[in-house]
């Protein structure tokens, strides 16, 4: 079973559009550990009446620490040949990785707009190993007191009870934040503890008189790794997950795990029975720490190479790696001498492998500041975190939000308004625009969403994946502001990438993103002010200020790094649809600012010093700011005149 979830995982990692719904690997995992450790607890309180805690965690830590703490530094190391400008939060994420906290640390970047790249996190996969650590933490004491409740009674029932309300409490919670907090549901233990509960009741099951028959756990095995495969088959990056969908390879699990509870595995459990799927489970637990870090190593080490072929290098590395740690390091640590010693020897190398990793973790940026190339370093560093104010005074609405913050910039005491309305593609363009108002005497309103379009269509959530209501909410109040605001000029812009509708669209979407956009212009131009429409910008195919990062390791100073073609880059339906969309409607234009931003036909990501984007999409600050000039002059002579302009 170790060994199908493991291989589950690296295969969805590696080529995703294989098993795209491979993550269902790690579920299976929780249903394992929760079924293992929770009979490891009760044949302890069997053979002595009680739990020794430190000999249980002294093994936890013999098991699980030497081989997460050598990846995790292992890991530090790597990112000062990947990307040593990254170090601070790889660093800080090495830390929360030692101290087992790594799923609190990503849930919690997880709902920062700017964290676009954190799939590119080396340690992004240790959110499971501190779910389970913090499992570890808790279910022994609870264990243990349930125990003692069922001595006093006479009665197997208040464990079954206690191991039953805590699972159903955790899958409530899970459903309802998975609808609210979906980041938190994904990577929270108390959102997780439900599955690792199913574990602990498969083996409470084992424990009772009732055994499945024969012809019953035939078909039990082949039908939960059915439920197993075919959740990993079908399910994908689009599936709302944990929530229900969790439920289907969880069962899948126990399904096989209850098959074989009543004697040796037979033919009916096939697959499981293979030998190399048995030696993957042996090694599974050091596969999968190394298989995602040597993946994204892989494939910026050799960025030439066809992806297939970085993928199957970094499957087969990983796997190399893997067998080794088991050998020189899990195995000796596990079975050693520290295993024979008392436990509390075992508890103080534990916290000493942690002090250690967590100071190499915290020292490791302060390397980074140190040799040749820092002042390029640091650019690099700094264009990653160039992006406009409004972020950081927490002007950009995100996902749950229906009403707009009250924000305002340029001259307080303007007499004329300008509103910038869109998502985060309007809010790239906030220093040039604030730079305008200021200098044109106006106040400027700021009004925009995270993954919001301006065009009234309802796009998908992007976390939760349903419709996205807060945004049509969120929308519907921005117009009603504006009419109260009444402004001068509305400029209005947002990404072209909303599929269904323009990115990757069919005819009926680019339909209703056309009358969309159409209704929108409408409801502006009801409210008298002229109304600029920004086309969206060209996007480069990977994270700028990472990409030349990766160049200048590879001693790439031509200027033409990281360039790419405009054709590429653009959607020419989104902007013929706007163009339709603006037919006929007075004080309505359309501003391309394409040529400012790429001159040529080949687009060079630095100009004069500035990096031209802030990560795979955003223009940066910086740039953004020195088009304030360009965009004037491109605004329609109307809307200068409005505002007092020449």
């Amino acid at each position: 079973m170790r060994g199908l979830a493991v291989l589950l995982v690296v295969v969805f990692h590696a080529w995703q559009n294989l098993l795209p719904g491979g993550y269902v690997g790690v579920d299976v995992f929780f249903v394992v550990s929760g079924y293992l450790i929770t009979g490891l607890l009760l044949r302890e309180i069997d053979a002595s009446g009680r739990i020794d805690f430190a000999a249980f965690y002294a093994r936890r830590i013999r098991r699980l620490l030497p081989a997460a703490a050598l990846v995790t530094v292992a890991v530090t190391g790597l990112q000062l040949l990947r990307a040593p400008w990254d170090m601070r939060e790889v660093s800080a994420t090495a830390i929360a990785a030692a101290l087992y906290v790594s799923n609190l640390w990503f849930a919690t970047l997880s709902v920062d707009y700017l964290q676009q790249g954190l799939h590119r996190n080396m340690l992004l996969h240790t959110w499971s190993l501190a779910v389970e650590e913090q499992f570890y933490l808790v279910w022994p004491a609870l264990i243990a007191a349930a125990a003692a409740w069922s001595r006093r009674s006479g009665s197997r029932l208040p464990m079954a009870g206690v191991v039953a309300a805590v699972s159903l409490l955790s899958f409530t919670a899970c459903l309802w934040l998975s609808a609210t907090q979906p980041n938190w549901a994904f990577f929270s233990l108390p959102t997780r503890v439900w599955e690792l509960g199913l574990g602990a009741g498969a083996c409470l099951l084992e424990r009772s008189a009732w055994r499945p028959a024969n012809a019953l756990r035939r078909v039990m095995a082949p039908v939960g790794l059915l439920c197993i495969l075919g959740a990993a088959g079908l399910y994908s990056a689009q599936t709302a997950f944990p929530g229900h969908a969790a439920l289907l390879p969880a069962a899948g699990a126990v399904l096989v795990v209850l098959a074989g509870m009543a004697g040796r595995a037979d033919a009916s459990f096939g697959v499981l029975r293979f030998g190399p799927l048995q030696r993957l489970g042996d090694w599974s637990y050091g596969w999968y720490l190394w298989h995602w870090p040597v993946l994204l190593y892989v494939a910026d080490a050799w960025p030439g190479m066809a992806r297939w072929q970085t993928a199957l290098l970094g499957v087969l590395v990983s796997l190399g790696m893997a067998s080794a740690s088991h050998a020189f390091v899990e195995s000796p640590i596990r079975h050693g001498a520290l295993a024979r010693a008392r436990p509390a020897r075992t508890l103080v190398f534990g916290l000493l492998l942690t002090l250690l990793t967590v100071g190499l973790a915290a020292g490791s940026r302060f390397v980074t500041a140190q040799g040749q190339g820092l002042d390029e370093r640091r650019r690099i560093e700094r264009a990653a975190r160039d992006h406009p104010r409004i972020y950081d005074d927490n002007c950009l609405s995100r996902a749950p939000d229906t009403v707009p913050p009250v924000c305002f910039y340029g001259r307080s005491d303007g007499r004329h308004t300008i509103a910038l309305i869109g998502d985060s593609h309007a809010a790239q363009w906030f220093p040039a625009v604030d730079k305008l108002a200021q200098a044109h005497g106006a106040r400027l309103a700021v009004f925009v969403k995270a993954a919001c379009p301006v065009a009234s269509v309802e796009p998908v959530d992007p976390q939760r994946n349903r419709p996205y209501v807060e945004c049509t909410a969120w929308r519907e109040a921005v117009l009603q502001r504006l009419a109260q605001l009444q402004p001068t000029l509305v400029i209005a812009g947002n990404s072209s990438f909303y599929a269904p509708f323009v990115g990757g669209g069919d005819t009926r979407g680019q339909a209703q993103w056309r009358l969309g956009w159409q209704t929108t212009l409408d409801r502006l131009a009801s409210i008298g002010s002229h109304v600029v429409v920004l086309r969206d910008t060209p996007r480069p195919p990977s994270h700028v200020p990472r990409c030349l990062g990766q160049a200048w390791l590879r001693h790439d100073a031509s200027p033409t790094a990281c360039a790419f073609h405009v054709a590429g880059a653009l959607l020419p339906d989104a902007v013929a649809l706007e163009r339709a969309a603006l037919q006929g409607r007075n004080g309505v234009a359309l501003v391309d600012m394409t040529d400012s931003i790429c001159p040529g036909p080949v687009c060079t990501v630095q100009r004069g010093g500035v990096i031209l984007y802030h990560d795979a999409q955003h223009l940066s600050a910086s740039f953004a700011l020195s088009l304030a000039d360009d965009l004037w002059r491109r605004l329609p002579a109307q809307a200068q005149s409005a505002l007092g302009g020449q």
